[in-house]
């Protein structure tokens, strides 16, 4: 049951029946969700957890440290705690819930699903049925579609939710899949969220779309297969992206008004990164800019940073950065190196790969740092770590009870005796083999005939190879990339703004 409490969260964080639903609106849904899903897997579990324990794996710890760091820099404690504690708590009630491979499948199948719920109700704006309000804002954003929910209430968003869909679907449905996957769902599943995306024109979707679809084919493949999937996507796909929507002015950003503002925001924060070292605080900072429109100058204009990474940067300076890479690094650690069994493991793993480069990649163009997604991605990257550490753990313990015997050969022909009462011979007595004795006169019985050494049956179980003890601590690898990948963050930060 609590795998489809999970279920049930997922979609209710994609598709939000509070925001157009009647009689739902105003309603505060999660706590009743937390609640409810806390006592099943205390007393209805229907699944054991392979791992059991809340901190048994680095990011179990850094989640918990992230949480931690929040609380202790942030002014507004009352807010932080209410808002950052749900979505820790989510992450742990889906790595409990996440406990066995299939769930995982099942799970990454829904996520896929519900993005489609979301591209069809967009869609079917566009010819008159429109539950969510989306018509009204679709125009008022110039045509470019949006629908009626406070996550997906501009083009961008929508755009970036469901360009993830193209890859995702192809995993699952039509790589090693049947034949209505591949012929039926997956052009189905592609054409729904092309179109969607299509309509919300956005280029920073189109740009992670085309990256995500790329890395179908790197990921796993011949080396000569990468090399020619990348030169033919440098060439032939950046050509093609001149022929998608409002793409033909990516060579004149510099003078888009949109993306001028945004730099003004990032410059903002960037200053506030260096003023406040550990931030402004939880969701504290904001970016207010003054725009000269002609001869008017409007003073104290609010304008979003549209990154994750810049708004987090501010909010919580590099040290929360730090740690909010650090658990993207440590899922992509647990995913890109995890070894396989079986096509079921690797298309998962395959999938969960797909949706982290897609939120990493969109994180330099929307702000989704504190949305529900990164947490639930974390939290399936952490589940199939557990699985990872329990499998090794079995192994382990198999092999301590095992006792190695070092027992002589059992041989298979028998010694004399053993064929004393082999038949009878009809009259009370009993019938011996000719075979149990010896032909010669000077001999009362002769041993059996051995085997060859090709023969023996031997009971000594040979040594199995040594288990490899998998990756569950962190360590100054983990740390020295992350580190990297802070100092990466900030010298492109650095660079757009001086560039733009």
């Amino acid at each position: 049951m609590e795998f489809r409490l999970a279920l049930f969260f997922l979609s209710f964080y994609y598709l939000r029946p509070q925001d157009w639903v009647p009689g739902l609106a105003g309603l505060n849904l999660v706590e009743p969700i937390i609640g409810t899903w806390i006592i099943v897997l205390l007393v209805y579990r229907s699944q054991a957890s392979p791992l059991p324990g809340l901190l048994r794996t680095p990011h179990d710890w850094l989640m918990l440290t992230y949480f931690v760091y929040i609380m202790w820099t942030t002014p507004d404690w009352n807010y932080a705690f209410s808002d950052i504690l749900s979505l820790t708590v989510f992450y742990a009630l889906t790595v409990q819930s996440l406990t066995s491979w299939s769930r995982i499948y099942e799970f990454l199948r829904w996520w896929n699903a519900m993005i489609l719920a979301v591209a069809t109700i967009a869609l079917l704006s566009l010819i008159g049925i429109d539950p969510t309000g989306a018509v009204e804002l679709t125009q008022s954003k110039a045509g470019r579609l949006s629908i009626g929910t406070w996550l997906h209430n501009n083009p961008n968003a929508l755009g970036h939710t469901v360009v993830a869909v193209l890859p995702l679907s192809y995993l699952l449905f039509f790589w090693k899949g049947t034949v209505s996957g591949r012929f039926l769902i997956f052009p189905l599943c592609f054409f729904l969220a092309g179109a969607t995306a299509w309509q919300t024109e956005s280029k920073g979707a189109f740009l992670v779309g085309a990256g995500t679809i790329l890395l179908l084919f790197v990921i796993g493949r011949h080396r000569i297969v990468q090399i020619s999937t990348i030169v033919i996507a440098l060439t032939v796909g950046i050509s093609g992206l001149s022929f998608l929507p409002r793409m033909e002015h990516m060579g004149d950003i510099q003078s888009d008004e949109g993306v001028i503002g945004r730099v003004m925001a990032w410059e903002m924060a960037r200053t506030a990164t260096r003023e406040y070292p550990t931030g402004v605080g939880y969701r504290q900072f904001k970016a207010l800019i003054d725009w000269v429109d002609g001869t008017r100058v409007y003073h104290d204009i609010p304008k979003a940073t549209h990154c994750s990474y810049v708004s987090i940067g501010a909010d919580l300076g590099g040290y929360g950065l730090f740690i909010y890479l650090a658990l993207l690094w440590v899922s992509f650690r647990s995913i890109l190196f995890l070894k396989t069994g079986s096509d079921l493991e690797e298309r998962c793993r395959r999938a969960i790969l797909i949706l982290l480069a897609a939120n990493v990649v969109s994180g330099w163009m929307i702000n989704r740092g504190y949305h529900t997604e990164y947490f639930l991605l974390i939290a399936v990257a952490g589940a199939v770590h557990r699985l990872r550490v329990a499998e090794y753990l079995a192994k382990k313990t198999e092999e301590e009870n095992v006792e190695e015997t070092d027992a002589e050969p059992e041989w298979l022909g028998a010694p004399a005796g053993g064929l004393a009462v082999a038949g009878s011979t009809g009259q009370g007595g009993v019938a011996f083999p000719p075979s149990a004795f010896s032909v010669s006169p000077l001999l009362d019985q002769q041993e059996p005939h051995r085997p060859s050494r090709g023969q023996a049956k031997r009971t000594r179980r040979s040594k199995s190879e040594p288990l490899k003890v998998p990756w569950n601590r962190l360590g100054l690898i983990d740390i020295g990339v992350t580190m990297a990948l802070t100092w990466l963050v900030f010298t492109i930060w650095d660079y757009v703004i001086t560039m733009i």
